[in-house]
């Protein structure tokens, strides 16, 4: 399997690149700032700018071959809109011109539910947040609305520790999630086809990661 990654360059991206290598994926690996991605046998890397017009956007991943795109871009709040919401959405609509069905975004813990928004725990974590998960919304409802394979998910607060290799996939609240485990999530659901057309809230926890996806 080919693989896309858009937002290479970034955390999570960099820990999905090492997961879907290790699982035997060639990776397509998408970034502003290529430098920052360690490139080899099975990683490519290729310029792209989150805000680049649609077309430019589609002809390159019809150029990459890919079978599937895992999408972990974010601009860490600098520029929510062009990035968060509509970069998302355009790499979305790039997918489907490019023919490409399988399509995973890296989304926030409850940015799919609104109901959610409204309880004490998770307004905090908005409050802190308010233009991201707006944008996050967005992004998410247009992928479900695509007719894309999709699988998106939701991890807590991201930590820079080793990962577990298991997760909590019924939160009661918020919590935090180590950045490897996520990223095993979303390489393990392109070898889970019962992952499609699901979303997945995730913090730290004892499930394994392949039985969670299950």
């Amino acid at each position: 399997m080919r693989v896309i990654v858009v937002g290479a360059s970034g955390r999570v991206g960099k820990a999905t690149i090492e997961e879907l290598t290790k699982r035997g994926k060639a990776v397509v690996a998408y970034a502003r700032h290529i430098e920052q991605v360690e490139t080899g046998e099975q990683v490519e890397a290729v310029s792209l700018d989150m805000t680049a017009d649609l077309k430019g956007m589609t002809a390159a991943f019809r150029r990459a071959q890919a079978d599937a795109i895992i999408f972990t871009a974010g601009s860490r709040g600098a520029d929510v809109i062009r990035v968060d919401a509509l970069g998302a959405i355009k790499t979305i609509e790039a997918a489907k011109q490019a023919g490409i069905k399988r399509y995973v975004m890296l989304g926030a813990l409850y940015a799919a539910d609104l109901e959610r928004w409204d309880e004490p725990e998770v307004q905090q974590v908005i409050e802190q947040l308010p233009d991201y998960y707006p944008a996050k919304y967005f992004a998410d409802d247009h992928l479900m609305h695509s007719g894309l394979d999709y699988t998106i998910v939701e991890p807590g607060t991201l930590v820079e520790r080793a990962g577990t290799g298991r997760v909590s996939t019924d939160p009661q609240g918020t919590g935090s999630i180590a950045i490897p485990d996520v990223a095993a999530m979303l390489a393990a659901s392109l070898d889970q086809p019962s992952s499609v057309g699901r979303i997945y809230r995730i913090i730290e926890g004892d499930t394994p990661i392949g039985q969670a996806l299950n």
